[in-house]
């Protein structure tokens, strides 16, 4: 569908002008208007204190809204609950006003609420939005975090506020080592978690088991716990498992009142940063604000670096791994006006305060359609609309979207995901609940726990005499202290400028291979640096800085073998195709690099190997495919391109069907039909199960990725993965539908055979 939107064609006229092309235009414009939502009672109706309902008619609030209306109801009468509601439609007060009549009915010692936001920016940005509630002097609320100085900590800890606003991080690591953690956690019977959809893959599994502590340390029912989030697929089923207890679902309008244009452009060919580029310096000149969101951190440096030097904008990065004071300031001025825009990863995602913008950019369809109504509601100021551009470049996903653009913007919320059963972190939570408790009776340990229980045994951290488990206490709390973060699961390399000796950044194994290895050109804040070295023994990185005339950047070429597995679960596919969903040892090997020019195609650049390879070795969860081999007459080359093409298009199908973005997952292929799909996460992430149960799913879309392409027999609209470590040889598209029309059919029905693991080298 394409709606004659006057300045969006415009602004297209003028960047094909810009690009010099014809061959950039869109494939899909569409409107959307969104009212008021549907009003509940007036708030002098309700039962709210009547110097509440003065504060509320003073900030312009005359009546509720009626999703409002119903988790104040549902939450004042103990009921777990979770809000999904757009950004700016007033999930906020939904859970506020239920906590302050709670707290204006009750004279307790404090604290009464605590609210968890993701990051410490987040709880920062909501203590000045709940100002306009404070400043009446009938509540108090205060942030308590590891940002708070000492000074200020004593003086909350001496006088408790009706609420302490915190991060999960503070809860883990107070619930082990602070008594004032531990206070505000006993005395408190509300625990909100907003932005809930954040709590997916890792980070999710890690907060499941801190929400299971605070619940064992109350040892009573007397809690009440809430969740909020602007867009979630499956909100029961995930906040309950978050949670682990019944939780109510309450609704609202996915977005605030005003209209959005949403528009998806073709690059034709060109790069998608050249273009987006081009796009910023087009809105520019409009006076428009704007944000271009990338989902790598590395890619964000880079198009910051494009706008900038191509076209003169004063443009900021905002990404994981700055220092907060950078980030902070790259808000400041992106709110107070004083730069054009700014390129950020998905940490501009959530609520943070960062005034009315006019546009957003995204280099590329994002994960999940979450993710992008989530990216997509930052645009649009009070009275004026706002423009959603999402560049489609040249890779299989993006040509599935270019020819069928109402498949992306008319799909559901997909569901959220993670895995509990992630062994890392299990590990981490138990010692943590062992520090908390001091012993554990055995038949008091749930079976998920049991799973580690001998490894923790094995590594001296814990003890079990006669019925109980104790920690090693000098050991645990110092593995605690080492590994308790709850920000990943892999260990952090440490980035050193070796011309200063300065730490300049940090990154997770396995991904600080893919950015650090020697020869890559790793960018912070606009600075390029040159990776000398990478020690995995030491934990460091070491860099060197490069003139800042540099106009390239790397891409990782890697190969990874499988070393060892064990089940998890087994299924037959509705296609006879042999499915196991498995614990893997895998070999992660950085082999060499795609030097790439600012602005050239995927496919181009210049291969450079390295003299030595490094490995880094770990563990996570994979799901392994057994296809048949249906052809006599192929031989193992044959059977190795099909196969190879087959993983790299159901790879690209994640996207779509899990959420996964482009470094969550990696496949291993064999020329028997052994195809292995791992999370790229160390213990797992909850995707490949995801992948697992929906992987006819992704064979469909993988099926419609190899047949619609017209190029002779692969390209980068199909097979072609720019981090292949072979550099996109032994593949054939053609060779790869053959297989899959036939699987499609029904033809790999008869074969039943238990998955057999072929330990050698992979071929591809």
């Amino acid at each position: 569908m394409i709606t004659k939107d006057p300045f969006v064609l415009n602004i297209m006229d003028r960047l094909r002008e810009i690009l010099n092309t014809e061959l950039v235009y869109p494939v899909h414009i569409h409107v959307e208007e969104y009212g008021e939502p549907e009003r509940g009672p007036c708030v002098e109706d309700t039962d709210l204190p009547d110097e509440l309902k003065k504060i509320l008619i003073n900030n312009g609030i005359r009546y509720l809204y009626s999703f409002q209306w119903e988790a104040y109801r549902k939450i004042i009468s103990g009921r777990n609950v979770v809000i999904v509601a757009g950004t700016g439609t007033g999930k906020t007060e939904a859970f506020l006003l239920p906590i302050f009549k709670y707290i204006y009915s009750r004279k307790k010692s404090n604290p009464e609420a605590i609210l968890v936001y993701p990051t410490k920016a987040l709880s920062r940005d909501q203590l000045k939005r709940i100002h306009n509630y404070l400043g009446y002097g009938l509540f108090t609320a205060s942030v308590y975090d590891g940002d708070t100085s000492r000074k200020i900590r004593e003086r909350i800890v001496n006088n408790p506020p009706d609420i302490i606003i915190t991060n999960p991080d503070m809860i883990n690591l107070g619930l082990v080592f602070s008594q004032h953690i531990r206070n505000f956690i006993n005395k408190s019977r509300f625990f909100v978690f907003d932005e809930l959809h954040v709590y997916e893959g890792v980070l999710g599994s890690h907060v499941k088991y801190v929400i299971e502590r605070i619940k064992r340390f109350k040892k009573n029912n007397d809690y009440v716990f809430i969740g909020s989030s602007a867009t979630i697929g499956n909100p029961k089923e995930f906040a309950e498992t978050l949670f682990g207890t019944e939780v109510d679902v309450v609704k609202g309008p996915y977005r605030r009142r005003g209209k959005a244009v949403h528009v998806a452009i073709t690059t034709g060919g060109l790069s998608r940063w050249s273009v987006s580029a081009a796009l910023a310096k087009t809105l520019a000149e409009q006076g428009f604000k704007f944000i271009i969101f990338a989902d790598s951190q590395q890619m964000a440096e880079v198009a910051a670096r494009i706008i900038s030097k191509n076209y003169g904008l004063e443009v900021y990065v905002h990404r994981a791994g700055l220092p907060a004071e950078t980030r902070r300031m790259v808000e400041m001025k992106l709110r107070d006006g004083l730069i054009n825009g700014v390129v950020a990863t998905p940490t501009l995602e959530l609520g943070i305060d960062i005034g009315y913008l006019d546009s957003v950019i995204l280099v590329s369809p994002p994960p999940t359609y979450a993710k992008y109504l989530q990216r997509s509601g930052r645009a649009g100021r009070r009275g004026r609309v706002g423009y959603i551009f999402m560049i489609l470049g040249d890779d299989p996903i993006d040509a599935y979207y270019e020819r069928n653009p109402s498949r992306f913007y008319e799909q559901e919320i997909p569901p959220s995901y993670i895995e509990p059963l992630n062994e890392e972190v299990l590990k981490i939570h138990l010692i943590a609940l062992l520090l908390q408790e001091s012993r554990i009776h055995v038949r008091d340990i749930q079976p998920y726990w049991k799973r580690v229980l001998n490894s923790l045994q094995y590594q001296r951290l814990i003890v079990q005499t006669g019925s109980y488990v104790y920690p090693n206490y000098r050991l645990a709390r110092i593995y605690f202290k080492e590994y308790g973060r709850i920000r990943g699961t892999g260990p952090l390399i440490d980035i050193l400028d070796e011309t200063t000796g300065e730490i300049i950044g940090n990154r997770e194994l396995p991904q600080a291979l893919l950015d650090l290895h020697p020869g890559a050109v790793y960018y912070s804040f606009g600075k390029p640096y040159l990776s000398t070295r990478i020690d995995l023994d030491e934990m460091k990185a070491y860099v060197k800085p490069l003139p800042d005339t540099v106009s390239y950047y790397t891409r990782p070429l890697y190969t990874v073998e499988l070393v060892d597995l064990y089940e998890i679960r087994e299924r037959i596919s509705d296609r006879g195709i042999p499915l196991t969903y498995a614990h893997v040892k895998l070999d992660f090997i950085v082999e060499g690099y795609v030097v790439k020019q600012y602005g050239e195609s995927e496919d181009k650049g210049q291969r450079k190997l390295l003299n030595n390879p490094i490995t880094y070795r770990f563990e996570t969860k994979a799901v392994i495919v057994k296809y048949p081999l249906l052809f006599e007459n192929w031989g193992l080359i044959e059977y190795a391109e099909a196969f190879h093409a087959i993983e790299h298009s159901i790879i690209s199908a994640t996207r779509p069907v899990c959420g996964a973005s482009i470094w969550d997952m990696g496949g291993i292929s064999y020329p028997n039909g052994r195809i292995v799909y791992y999370d790229g996460v160390v213990g797992g992430s909850g995707l490949s199960l995801l992948l697992f149960n929906r992987y006819e799913k992704a064979e469909d879309i993988a099926y419609e990725i190899l047949a619609k392409c017209d190029c002779e027999d692969g390209c980068p609209r199909c097979i072609y993965s720019p981090f292949c470590g072979n550099n996109n040889q032994i593949l054939s598209r053609l060779k790869a539908f053959k297989i899959l029309y036939n699987v499609l059919k029904g033809e790999a029905k008869h074969v039943r055979k238990q998955i057999e693991i072929t330990y050698s080298k992979p071929i591809v």
